[in-house]
Parts: C-alpha cells; sequence; structure tokens
C-alpha cells in the first residue's frame, strides 16, 4: 500500500493555536472546549518486539478493519496515513506523527504495544492538545487506566473504543464537533468522567457482511499468514480471556462473503491463513459457512490454516474438513489436565473424551497442545504433572505464562484468588496455589526444559516440538 504523503496542516493545527495566542496553550487542554474538526487521521500499530518463540509476521486486523471502514465510508476531505510498526522509537514515531499533522489518531493498544504508544500520544498532544487521541483494542479498557503506570497516560487519551471498533470510529470520523457532548453521545466508548472513565451504552454488534474487507481493499501487506474471521466472540466465559465477554456468537460471515474474502487473502501471497474465531468449532454456522466457501474457492486445496479447536465440541464434520486441507495446523487449548484447576477459571475437561477426539485429529491435521502456567488454584507439583504429560502427547506443547488481561482476571477474578501481576505485562506473579519464588522457579525450569528438548523460549511462552 503506498501510504499519502504529509500535506498542508489543518487550518486548526498548532500554527493557527499558537496565532491565538500564548495563554491558551499555557492552560493546556482543559481550556480547550472542542477537539479539531478535520479528517486528517493517523492509524497506529504496533507488532511485538521479535520473540524467538513466536511465528511468522501476522497483519494487525483491527487496525486494518478500522481502516477499511473510513476509507470505505466516501469521506471527501478524508486524508490516512497507517503506521503498522515494527519496533521503533517513540520519539521518533511520534514526530514523524507530528510531521503528518493528524486531527484524529487512533491506535490499536495491546499488553505489548501499550506502554510504547502512551510514550508516542504522550509527544503528540504535547505538540497540539486538540487532537482527538482514540485508543482501541484488548488493552483499551478503563480498568488500564486506573492505576499506575497507565494513569500517567490518562490525560493524554481522549476516548476509549470497547469492543468493535469499526463503525464507532467511522462515527468519530464523521463528527464534524466533537466536543465533549458528542463524544458522550456515541455508543460503545468509554469518556473521561471527573477523575474515572465513563461507558456508555453497548453498540450493537456489527453485521460481519457490511463491514469493507482490507484485504478486498488491498491495505494487508503481502506474504506471511492471512488473517480470516468468520464470527465473533465465544460461547465460553472462562475467566482467564477475553473471547467470553462479547455476545454469544450468533453473526457469521455468509458463504458468498467468504468466498470472495478467501479470494483476496489469496491474492496477497499468503501461505496459510490464521483463523481467528475462537475456534474452528464453536459456532456451527460459521463453521459450514467456512466448510463450503472453501470447497467453492479451492483456497485450502493451495493453502494451509492454522486454527484452534475446542476437543469436546469436534465432529466428523470437522475431521473431514480438516482433512481437506493442504496442510492444517490446530491448536488444543486445554490450559489443565486438572478439573479442580479448570473449575477455578470457569473450565472443563473430559479425558475420555480428550483421549478419543485427540486421535482423530492427528490423523488429519498437525496438533499443538496448549497449557497454561500460573493459573489460579493451581501449583508447582500439579502443574509439573500436567507438563510432563503433555510432552508425552505424540504433538508439539505450548505453555503460555498467565496474563491478567483487562476483560479477563483483572476484573474477573474473585478476592480469594489473592492474584498479583506485573502492571506492565500484565504476567501473573503470583496468586493462590503460586508464591512469586515458585512461579518464577517453574519459568526457570521451561526455559531449562526448551533447550533441552530443542524448543524455544519467549517472554510470555515456551514452545515444544513433538517428542522423538
Amino acid at each position: 500500500m503506498v501510504l499519502p504523503a504529509p500535506g498542508r496542516g489543518a487550518p486548526d493545527g498548532p500554527a493557527a493555536l499558537a496565532r491565538r495566542g500564548p495563554a491558551l496553550l499555557a492552560a493546556g487542554a482543559d481550556a480547550v472546549t472542542a477537539y479539531r474538526s478535520g479528517r486528517r487521521v493517523a492509524l497506529l500499530a504496533r507488532y511485538p518486539d521479535r520473540d524467538p518463540a513466536m511465528p511468522s509476521f501476522v497483519p494487525n486486523l483491527g487496525l486494518r478493519m478500522v481502516e477499511a471502514a473510513i476509507r470505505a465510508a466516501g469521506f471527501a476531505d478524508l486524508e490516512c496515513r497507517t503506521w503498522d510498526l515494527t519496533g521503533g522509537e517513540p520519539e521518533a514515531v511520534a514526530r514523524e506523527v507530528v510531521a503528518f499533522d493528524p486531527d484524529i489518531v487512533g491506535v490499536s493498544a495491546y499488553l505489548w504495544s501499550l506502554p510504547f504508544f502512551c510514550r508516542v500520544v504522550a509527544r503528540i498532544k504535547q505538540d497540539d492538545p486538540r487532537r482527538l487521541v482514540v485508543f482501541g483494542g484488548p488493552s483499551a479498557r478503563p480498568v488500564m487506566f486506573s492505576k499506575p503506570p497507565f494513569s500517567a497516560s490518562r490525560d493524554d487519551i481522549d476516548l476509549l473504543v470497547i469492543n468493535e471498533g469499526e463503525e464507532t470510529f467511522r462515527e468519530v470520523v464523521s463528527l464534524n464537533a466533537r466536543d465533549a457532548a458528542a463524544l458522550g453521545a456515541l455508543r460503545g466508548v468509554a469518556v473521561k468522567d471527573g477523575p474515572g472513565w465513563r461507558e456508555t451504552p453497548a453498540r450493537p454488534l456489527a453485521d460481519l457482511d457490511s463491514l469493507p474487507s482490507p484485504y478486498a481493499l488491498d491495505l494487508v501487506q503481502h506474504g506471511g499468514l492471512g488473517v480470516l474471521q468468520t464470527y465473533r466472540g465465544c460461547p465460553f466465559t472462562c475467566s482467564f480471556c477475553e473471547w467470553g465477554t462479547m455476545e454469544s456468537p450468533k453473526r457469521v460471515r455468509a458463504v458468498d462473503h467468504l468466498d470472495r474474502e478467501l479470494q483476496a487473502i489469496a491474492r496477497h501471497d499468503v501461505y496459510a491463513a490464521l483463523l481467528v474465531d475462537a475456534g474452528l468449532n464453536l459456532n456451527r454456522n460459521a463453521f459450514l459457512n467456512l466448510s463450503r466457501a472453501a470447497r467453492e474457492s479451492g483456497f485450502f486445496e493451495t493453502h494451509g490454516l492454522i486454527c484452534e479447536v475446542y476437543p469436546a465440541a469436534v465432529r466428523q464434520e470437522h475431521l473431514d474438513f480438516l482433512a481437506s486441507v493442504s496442510n492444517a495446523y490446530v491448536g488444543i487449548g486445554l490450559q489443565s489436565f486438572d478439573n479442580a484447576v479448570l473449575a477455578q477459571v470457569d473450565r472443563s475437561y473430559d479425558e475420555r473424551r480428550f483421549d478419543e477426539t485427540f486421535g482423530k485429529l492427528d490423523a488429519v491435521a498437525s496438533l499443538a497442545v496448549e497449557i497454561i502456567l500460573g493459573l489460579p488454584g493451581d501449583n508447582p507439583e500439579t502443574f509439573r504433572r500436567n507438563f510432563e504429560r503433555a510432552c508425552r502427547l505424540p504433538c508439539a506443547l505450548r505453555v503460555y505464562h498467565c496474563v491478567v488481561l483487562p476483560s479477563g482476571l483483572m476484573v474477573r477474578s474473585p478476592p480469594e484468588h489473592r492474584i498479583a501481576y506485573d502492571p506492565i505485562s500484565l504476567k501473573m506473579i503470583s496468586c493462590s496455589g503460586w508464591s512469586e519464588a515458585a512461579l518464577e522457579a517453574e519459568c526457570r525450569f521451561l526455559t531449562r526444559q526448551a533447550a533441552l528438548r530443542g524448543g524455544r523460549s519467549g517472554e510470555f511462552f515456551w514452545t515444544f516440538p513433538p517428542p522423538r
């Protein structure tokens, strides 16, 4: 994609603001009752720092979906530029954005990018406090900005988009007057209210077929993995996860829409599609539509598929579909083999069903079992038994360090879990069953085991190859 070159400054940009007198600038953002009215938009996202355990580059679908929504809206005066970053320094990125002189800055905020972008927008706001700064994504939640270190960034962020962002951000861009009343009338956002935030009524969830495709608009980088979504949400409400905080996944993409999407993704020279649904088999209507679209497009005859499955819900139709894929890689999110542990986080496990399903999946796909280190209610002894059992399975293994997500354990963990977590990385430090020393010791153990078994160690997880 060719990005538009920086053009003229907006008529109410920093130069014009400065001409209105130093007293206004000295008063700061609180003295300004409205934000800039132009439609010069900067969109920012950042890939995690390169990690030995991370896969190949995955496009930021959320950022590109928002970009597609505003580009397809037909704003005659829209000027949009994206920063889809790998690496970089906050000060340098801020200088580039300031040189572009946007009226609106939209940020895709994840746990790995939030600290970086808080530093970026502080500089952007310092240059002109009337720029509207909007954060969306999983970390754009009031609870994240209620305590240090991110509480210090509250004055630099004007609006938080809760859950889906395409239609909400398009409405923000469409506003001609972006004062507090107009922003507070939007649905699905959080606005500043005294020392805290006020969430407005939830926005009705979008018809997925009505959302413009960033692949069809050629907004996504070529190569690597394509990102595919057939529905949103999850029928389960596991407290360590954020999927189940959305509405039950009844909205699915139609066959013809998926067919066109697969063809558009294929034009981007990808080697496989990463299915970002909560699971291949957690929404039957979505699965049936995907299966039919795959047959009609022939996409998976020449491309791989990376997806998750919920083992207790695997049926023959799912096995037949995976067998038709040229190279299927399936993650099985067990989290633990121990039902007493899983009960602490609203999950369950059927051992007999798992063993039967595992063998069937193993015949049609490459598998990776996934477990979590540091779940509340677990302990070093139980975890170690689970780890050794998982290592004996004839498949790859991924071990994730438990993180306290802002729509997950951060707000859904009961007091008896006694959770303590790193305020920046959100990694669990201690909780019921895990002392800080015990969790640190188990991290060291996994790092040693990864080295001995030919695996990889990353910041948030460890990967292990199938046993020889």
